[in-house]
């Protein structure tokens, strides 16, 4: 082993590896890809500087469950002192909850808080009842001027403010692609139509419009080779998500006041283009 590190699992790199390998193992590679290519990058496009977090504690009722085991376990979340925090110490700032904890924590929340929806698809689970698909996210304040914000892969000629997907393959550079299609030639065909198909998915989900929407349809996939994951840890795509409700851009100091897995602290630093 050498004493570089992977960009991905920060485990070491192996001697035998190129010289300019970042990665320890193709898998971890892939994964740096997909992670780097749903969450895109921007560019500078003002100069004033906001204050931004993103809150995504245990969800109220749940904290036990879910993280009594992991070490930075504290109990119960006190809402009513987060969203304090939140709105005494920035500009703008989202926090996720759950459904059924919603109306509670909106009741919190000061004037001018709106609500989000992430659809995330239901849980492979048996009901008695309707199954949750979807997590609401509430913001507040962030940077409204959306004319100098773009989603990300907006062309560089459609207005300031320009924001691009990193490294996405050519199946997947924009909705206008012509989408890849099993031909003849059997089931290898298939296999690689069906795989294809599902990246340019995934990409699109990230992708989403030049507009900003406060709703995001995207199901995550299993992340096994993301390091330190935690129940409930966010996807890129979410990341980029919550990024564009706030108007954020890379000049701006972004705080994630719960790590987990440091997934949303990746995010910025690809967002921002500090990324390794």
């Amino acid at each position: 082993m050498t004493d570089r590190t992977c960009a991905w699992c920060r485990g070491p790199i192996p001697t035998a590896a190129r010289r300019d390998a970042v990665c320890c193992s193709v898998r971890c590679r892939q994964a740096r890809h997909r992670f780097n290519s749903g969450v895109g990058v921007a560019t500078d496009v003002g100069e004033d500087v906001l204050r931004l977090a993103y809150a995504d504690p245990p969800y109220p009722g749940k904290s036990r469950r879910y993280y009594g085991s992991h070490p930075d376990y504290a109990g119960e979340v006190d809402h009513r002192r987060l969203i304090e925090q939140l709105c005494d110490g920035y500009d703008g700032w989202a926090l996720s909850t759950s459904a059924e904890a919603l109306q509670s924590v909106l009741a919190m929340c000061p004037a001018g808080s709106r609500v989000a929806v992430w659809v995330r698809g239901e849980r492979p689970t048996r009901s008695a009842g309707p199954l949750n698909a979807w997590e609401p996210v509430i913001y507040w304040g962030g940077r409204r001027d959306a004319s100098r914000s773009t989603m990300a892969g907006e062309k560089v000629s459609r207005r300031p403010g320009e924001r691009v997907v990193e490294d996405l393959p050519d199946a997947s550079r924009d909705a206008g692609t012509p989408r890849p299609v099993a031909s003849a030639g059997g089931r290898d065909a298939s296999r690689r139509a069906a795989a294809n198909a599902s990246l340019v998915a995934a990409a699109d989900a990230s992708l989403g419009s030049a507009r900003r929407v406060d709703v995001l349809a995207y199901r995550p996939g299993a992340r096994t080779t993301e390091p330190g994951r935690v129940v409930g840890a966010k996807p890129a795509a979410f990341c980029r998500w919550v990024f564009d409700l706030l108007g954020a851009e890379p000049q701006d100091q972004f705080d994630d006041l719960f790590s987990g897995s440091g997934g949303v602290a990746r995010a910025w630093s690809v967002f921002s283009g500090r990324a390794a």
